[in-house]
């Protein structure tokens, strides 16, 4: 008899012990299987992050302006291609008080390696700081050749935009410009972005 309950003790001991193995392996396997999965995650977060790295510097064109004048710093600073005067002012600790703004073109898109030159209230602009490609419309004695200008150039001329200025170099590539005027045979140049150019192209 208490050979039969020692067997039955035992038997049950035995079940106990292994229904606990058979919940602490499945425990560690879950827990192997929570392991694995974070760190296949973090790898593959690596490599998209790898890659996504290799293609914005593939894809952004880093430029450097120097700006200068009424601004709080001037100084010299890089920037993405396809930002506006506007970015190199912030970019500079903003305007001065006494900046002229009045014909002041925030707008248009800086052109690497360029000088951006802020004047002061009646202040005039001198040779040396006049190169600053329509900041300031009526104010900027140096025209753009339409024959031989960048297209970066070209941009900087009011209501040309990179698809203008793309139209221009097409069409000079086949007929030269003789005069002004003929840019109003490029395609979507009419009338009225002529007067606003006029005065800042020529073909010499």
């Amino acid at each position: 008899m208490n050979n039969s309950i020692y067997k039955k003790g035992l038997a049950v001991v035995l079940l106990i012990a292994l229904i606990l193995m058979t919940l602490i392996g499945v425990k560690l396997s879950k827990k192997q299987n929570d392991i694995n999965f974070e760190d296949s995650g973090e790898v593959i977060s690596e490599n998209n992050l790898n890659v996504k790295s290799i293609e914005t510097e593939n894809e952004v064109n880093i430029i450097i302006v120097d700006i200068d004048g009424a601004v709080k710093n001037p100084g010299v600073y890089k920037f993405i291609d396809g930002d506006r005067v506007n970015d190199a002012i912030i970019e500079a600790g903003g305007l001065t008080e006494n900046a002229y703004t009045k014909e002041l073109n925030k707008a248009r898109k800086l052109i690497d390696g360029e000088k951006i030159y802020i004047l002061q209230q009646g202040e005039e602009p001198i040779d040396s700081t006049n190169d600053i490609n329509s900041l300031y419309s009526g104010e900027n004695n140096i025209k753009i050749n339409i024959n031989v200008a960048t297209k970066e150039e070209l941009m900087t001329l009011n209501g040309i935009g990179e698809i203008y200025a793309n139209r221009i170099i097409e069409y000079r590539n086949k007929n030269k410009f003789i005069s002004v005027e003929q840019i109003q045979n490029v395609n979507g140049i009419g009338e009225k972005t002529f007067e606003k150019i006029k005065d800042f192209i020529t073909t010499e």
